[in-house]
């Protein structure tokens, strides 16, 4: 089921975009509401009054941030018939939506490593959307024998961790002298598809 907001309005807009990115950026402790203020010239006032406060605001971007690649993702696995497409779509859809927007990565990687501390629960329901998403497929595969049956979190892990990782780590990477040649995002994805379709491969296959 995709996720359904109520639209708000245009100020409410510019406040949420602008604090999606200072909490991408410098997460929650390092977000501060008067920086917020002077980015998008609303008053603190006007700000409390659309969010409430600032883990009302922090709630309703990474909710609404999650809640984009899930929908995107979920939808573009149910476009596909096999259970080697839907695998396939769903790994690249995620990379594509992290690759079109970091703040998706680098907001997920900041919870990842503070434990969680303040994700949101509706946030957090919409990563478990992409786990319960590949575990109906690594169901499927394994009931018609052409995967062999493995724990979806370990899956989700190497995939949505894996590729945080690679996005955010391109300015060190390219920092560092190396006779390897620095894949592209999709290139990198290919080889992920590709490395789990091969440790996946079932009787059936």
């Amino acid at each position: 089921m995709l996720t359904e907001f109520k639209k708000p309005s245009k100020t409410a807009c510019l406040i949420q975009k602008a604090a999606t990115n200072l909490f991408a950026t410098h997460g929650y402790d390092g977000t501060i509401m008067d920086e917020l203020a002077a980015d998008t010239g609303v008053n603190k006032a006007s700000i409390y009054y659309h969010f409430g406060s600032k883990q009302d605001l922090y709630d309703t971007c990474m909710t609404h941030l999650f809640s984009g690649v899930a929908d995107q993702v979920v939808v573009a696995v149910n476009q596909q018939d096999s259970v080697w497409e839907q695998l396939e779509e769903f790994v690249t859809s995620f990379a594509a939506a992290i690759y079109t927007n970091p703040n998706i990565s680098i907001s997920l990687m900041r919870e990842m490593a503070s434990g969680g501390e303040n994700m949101p629960v509706a946030a957090r329901q919409q990563m478990q959307r992409l786990l319960f998403c590949l575990k109906e497929i690594i169901e499927k595969g394994a009931k018609e024998g052409v995967l062999i049956p493995v724990q979806p979190l370990t899956l989700h892990v190497m995939i949505v961790g894996g590729l945080s990782l690679y996005v955010n780590s391109a300015p060190l990477r390219q920092s560092i002298e190396s006779s390897t040649p620095d894949l592209s995002v999709p290139e990198m994805t290919k080889e992920v598809v590709q490395v789990i379709k091969n440790g996946l491969r079932g009787t059936g296959q």
